[in-house]
C-alpha cells in the first residue's frame, strides 16, 4: 500500500479511482508549513501531492522541509506549466515529479514511479539540469 497525502481538493479530481488501488489517499488542507508537515508524517506518507500555487502555504519551501526532516517521503508538485531548472532548485532539487496540465491523466502512473525511485520530470527539464551541469552552474 503506498500512502499518499494530497494537499488541496482540486488534485483528487485528477485520481481515477479505477487505478487506485493499491493506494492510501489523505486529503489535508493545512494553514501552516508545520501543520502540513506533522499531517504528513502523521500518515506515514510515501508521496506528498502538492499543488504549485497555493495560497497559504509555498509549497517549494514545504518541499524542501519535507525532504529535510521526512526523507521517506517524495515529493511530485502539480504545476500549471512546464517547470523550469529555476522551479527545481526553489525545491533545493527535491522534488521528485512534476505534472503539468496534459499530464494530469497520468498522475496514478506518476505516483507510482516516484514511489518505485523513479523522477517524473518533464525532458525539457531534465535537459536543462544536463545544461547547468555541464557549465558547473547547479548552485
Amino acid at each position: 500500500m503506498i500512502n499518499v497525502v494530497v494537499l488541496g481538493r482540486s488534485i483528487t479530481n485528477l485520481i481515477n479511482l479505477a487505478e487506485h488501488d493499491g493506494l492510501n489517499i489523505k486529503v489535508i488542507e493545512p494553514h501552516t508549513i508545520d501543520d502540513a508537515l506533522l499531517a504528513i508524517k502523521a500518515a506515514e506518507t510515501d508521496v506528498t501531492v502538492l499543488e504549485q500555487h497555493n495560497e497559504q502555504i509555498n509549497t517549494d519551501i514545504l518541499c524542501l522541509v519535507l525532504a529535510t526532516n521526512y526523507p521517506l517521503n517524495q515529493t511530485i508538485i502539480l504545476s500549471d506549466k512546464v517547470p523550469d531548472f529555476e522551479q527545481l532548485k526553489a525545491t533545493g532539487f527535491r522534488a521528485r515529479g512534476y505534472i503539468t496540465p496534459p499530464q494530469h491523466d497520468k498522475l496514478v502512473k506518476a505516483i507510482r514511479a516516484v514511489h518505485d525511485g523513479e523522477a517524473w520530470l518533464p525532458r525539457r527539464l531534465v535537459a536543462d539540469m544536463l545544461n547547468h551541469f555541464a557549465a558547473g552552474d547547479l548552485g
